[in-house]
């Protein structure tokens, strides 16, 4: 990919860069999954697909010979596929067809992956190639991170050679297509362990030594790439697009913007941006960002995102001004119908039913709690804050209304059902347990629009919601607070 500079052209205070010819907006397509696992150790295996909005979670077949094949359907230029056993991360396209095989025994290791036309093929095995050499380097390195006891230098020193490292071996032979991708993929990787300690703007990943062949990797000849608007990065990345959003929504500046085709294209595509939005993070990505497809997706998912985190009434005051603004039929349509399920959540009304299997095999039903207060948890095995909360705020919180009309009902949405238990008996959970497979699949998640964990929902004694994003365990008095209103 190569891009050339329009000048000095300024709008906004940024300055701004389109590459040569003009891109199509993102279509989408369908990709073929297909392969062989030997020694299978169940009837299927999953694999996360992350789109522009969403998570997907999707469970792909295995005959009794261990082959599968999935079609799947891609959403706009590309995605990120997480194929969770063997711990790899591929990127997919349309029109792929991507063959890969390992052993249930020994997954990590027995991984690879071929694809139908070479250049595709070069970039996926690279990626599973980097993936399996630096999955556990990254691993330590972040643990080391958050042990709290290396300087800002220090931390920027570590991240900076793992960085190098990485990228050293995927331009080592040379930068040939499709590795733009996966550079970017590695920049803001590690850009973001930079920005999650707090060390940009100060310090700024850097090649230490010297490579020929850097000088081909664009994002490599960028003075501060995570400060830029790039449209195509956005189309590209997942992982930028992760780090964009929440870079811009705590009000840090873009510093530049990199715009798909012509210099009529870029003044269609760029906008005057507008202040005074009812929620920070929503004002925030409105202020910083000028390319209309990307201000208009930060619009989208801070909407949705609002509806599982913020004030109802809030995000609804957020709503309304947002859909007024965007453009894109894409993401106004998919707001209308969102906003639609989120009026079921309100305070008021009715809390959607369900019926959750518990530890022993018995089937629990919300409705078997009517006349009590509900507090629900939905947690994880996997979700560090979860178990955080188990550990340190939840048995006083139990034991303070254990004599009182309400329930805790813990459900967990990540696991299986072994695994669930064992970690129900290692964390003595009181209350009654449940468990909701399939994450963000599972009817109970989707009602009540649960897109991260934890998430607590509070239930009064009629059976309406009370508070859809209740306060945490660990928020104490405030929680309490809100638990003593419905009880009285």
């Amino acid at each position: 990919m190569k891009y050339f500079t329009l000048g000095l052209l300024m709008m906004c205070g940024l300055q701004l860069f389109a590459q040569t010819k003009p891109a199509p907006a993102p279509s989408g397509g369908y990709a073929v999954i297909k392969g062989h696992i030997t020694n299978p150790t169940q009837r299927f295996w999953e694999l996360a697909l992350n789109g522009l909005l969403d998570q997907k979670l999707i469970a792909i077949p295995i005959d009794a010979g261990g082959n599968f094949s999935k079609i799947i359907k891609v959403e706009g230029d590309a995605m990120e596929m997480l194929i969770l056993t063997a711990q790899r991360t591929l990127s997919v396209m349309s029109k792929d067809t991507i063959t890969m095989t390992w052993d249930d025994q020994d997954a990590e290791q027995t991984f690879a992956v071929t694809a139908n036309n070479r250049i595709r093929n070069g970039v996926l095995r690279m990626q599973n190639r980097l993936d399996s050499t630096f999955l556990v380097p990254y691993q330590k390195l972040h643990t080391s991170l958050y042990q709290g006891q290396l300087t800002d230098a220090e931390q920027f020193t570590a991240i900076n050679n793992l960085f190098n490292r990485e990228m050293k071996m995927l331009i080592k032979d040379g930068v040939y297509a499709g590795y733009d991708n996966i550079g970017v993929d590695i920049y803001f990787k590690y850009a973001t362990l930079m920005y999650r300690r707090n060390l940009l703007p100060g310090y700024n990943l850097q090649i230490t030594e010297p490579d020929t062949n850097a000088k081909n990797m664009f994002i490599l000849n960028v003075r501060w790439p995570y400060a830029m608007e790039s449209e195509y990065w956005f189309r590209g990345s997942n992982i930028y697009r992760r780090f964009l959003y929440d870079y811009v929504k705590l009000s840090s500046p873009i510093k530049g913007t990199i715009v798909l085709g012509t210099r009529e294209q870029v003044e269609q595509k760029t906008t005057t941006l507008y202040n005074n939005m009812p929620l920070r993070n929503y004002h925030a990505g409105m202020n910083a960002l000028s390319i209309n497809e990307i201000r208009e997706w930060y619009g989208t998912r801070t909407v949705m995102d609002n509806f599982s985190y913020q004030n109802y009434d809030q995000s609804v005051g957020v709503y309304n001004d947002f859909i007024t603004q965007v453009k894109s039929p894409r993401y106004a349509d998919t707001l209308k119908q969102f906003y639609q399920n989120m009026k079921r959540l309100k305070p008021g009304m009715p809390a959607p039913g369900f019926s959750l299997k518990d530890e022993n095999g018995r089937m629990v039903s919300l409705s078997q709690f009517k006349g009590k207060t509900v507090y629900i948890d939905f947690w994880g095995v996997n979700c560090s804050p979860c178990l955080y909360d188990i550990k340190n705020s939840i048995p006083a919180l139990h034991e303070k209304y254990k004599d009182k009309n309400v329930v805790f009902l813990n459900i967990c949405v990540d696991s299986n059902e072994p695994t669930w238990k064992n970690s129900l008996k290692e964390l003595n959970l009181h209350g009654t347990n449940l468990i909701a497979t399939g994450w963000t699949q599972h009817p109970a998640v989707k009602a009540y629009n649960i897109t991260g964990i934890p998430h607590y929902v509070l239930i009064d004694a009629k059976g309406n919601i009370a508070d859809n994003n209740s306060p945490r365990p660990g928020q104490g008095q405030q929680l309490y607070t809100v638990l003593d209103k419905l009880l009285r």
